[in-house]
């Protein structure tokens, strides 16, 4: 499961089966919070943010919108410009999805890991304008990769990914990270609105959190 390259991998294992043991259970031995699919909260980059637990479930709900973003290329940035043609179908307190097709290229690739599109801070700016809820994404981060590790260096400019998470989260808007099949929501549209949720483990003093996140299409068209 790939996660972000410079923190620990997730290893779990089976210590107990049915035929052996009259049952099965499995143990995780690492993982860092924002392992998959997951969110993070104001705690993540801000040193008096919000954790997990100082939210309502209903911050983790939502209906909004995804946008399609993918004729974005590797390591590319999302600028104001990409976002405004959506700008009627973005909505006060909306859940927004960006989809880049990048759910389909997960694996321990330099593309995957390091040169995926993500956030500008001038885009992050812009959405804080707009009030949205959420923000979610189908890399590994809303920001960029800006570090360096022996076999990669920055693709986004240094500072760049806590800029853009700081911009977000001191607005209060949640962060869906490691999101896919978003483009089955999509269905072939340019936008397409649903009713989403993405609730984390509640774990107390907690930063972030692993998630299921879920579109219910069928509950937004009804209401």
């Amino acid at each position: 499961m790939p996660g972000w390259p410079t923190q620990a991998s997730f290893q779990y294992e089976q210590t107990h089966n049915v035929p052996r043991d009259n049952v099965t259970l499995h143990v995780i031995r690492r993982m860092t919070l924002h392992t998959g699919t997951h969110i993070d909260t104001p705690l993540h980059f801000l040193s008096h943010g919000q954790s997990v637990e100082q939210f309502p479930i209903d911050a983790f709900t939502g209906s909004g919108v995804v946008l399609d973003l993918s004729p974005k290329q590797p390591g590319e940035s999302i600028s104001v410009a990409d976002i405004e043609p959506f700008h009627d179908q973005i909505q006060p307190r909306d859940v927004v999805m960006l989809y880049t097709g990048w759910d389909a290229r997960v694996g321990f690739t330099p593309e995957y890991l390091f040169e995926y599109p993500y956030l500008e801070e001038d885009t992050a700016t812009y959405l804080v304008s707009r009030n949205i809820k959420a923000l979610g994404v189908d890399t590994l981060s809303v920001g960029g990769w800006d570090e360096q590790v022996p076999g990669h260096g920055p693709t986004a400019p240094i500072g760049s990914n806590r800029a853009t998470h700081r911009r977000l989260l001191a607005a209060q808007i949640i962060l869906i990270e490691t999101l896919c099949n978003l483009g089955q929501v999509l269905d072939g549209a340019a936008t397409r609105r649903a009713y989403f949720i993405f609730a984390p483990l509640k774990i107390q003093g907690a930063e972030g959190g692993p998630c299921r996140a879920l579109s219910l299409l069928n509950r937004y068209e009804e209401t």
